[in-house]
């Protein structure tokens, strides 16, 4: 692909704002769909995580929506990226506007589930962000994943 991608440490900064939502909530284990690097990021910052990824604990073979990941995990905390309940999104907004602190007046983002690039959007609602899509497995456009509106409305352009 010939744009430049913007990158960061996303998925640590999201598991950092996901342990501190969990521990003030109550909540004291997480599963993830991942392709692996939420669970990863999630292991390393101490969330004890299921971790459902290529190369975690559980494989899976297809797309799982919210309702199903809660009827089959009840009493855990879906971390699965796009699936954050929206104030844990604001948590990761503002853990990325401190990490970061600004941002380019435009940026080409690598984007999956969409979660990053809506977190990003609201904590530098100034800065023109291309969502890019299909790089990579893990940035591979799902038609069922829910901020796909989000996305659409939020995105400057999208990249399929």
């Amino acid at each position: 692909m010939g744009v430049e991608l913007f990158r960061f440490n996303n998925k640590q900064l999201r598991a950092i704002a996901i342990k501190r939502y969990m521990a003030a909530h109550g909540l004291d284990k997480a599963v993830c769909f991942s392709c692996g690097n939420a669970s990863r990021a999630l292991k390393e910052a101490g969330v004890k995580t299921l971790d459902i990824s290529p190369t975690g604990d559980l494989q899976s073979n297809r797309w799982f929506r919210v309702g199903e990941i809660r009827a089959a995990f009840p009493g855990y905390f879906d971390a699965t990226s796009g699936h954050l309940p929206i104030d844990c999104m604001l948590d990761v907004s503002d853990e990325f506007y401190f990490a970061l602190r600004i941002l380019p007046e435009a940026i080409n983002l690598p984007t999956g589930s969409g979660e990053t690039l809506v977190c990003l959007k609201l904590a530098f609602p100034e800065t023109k962000i291309t969502a890019v899509y299909n790089l990579n497995p893990a940035t591979q456009f799902e038609e069922d994943a829910p901020l796909n509106a989000l996305v659409r409305l939020l995105a400057d352009d999208i990249i399929y």
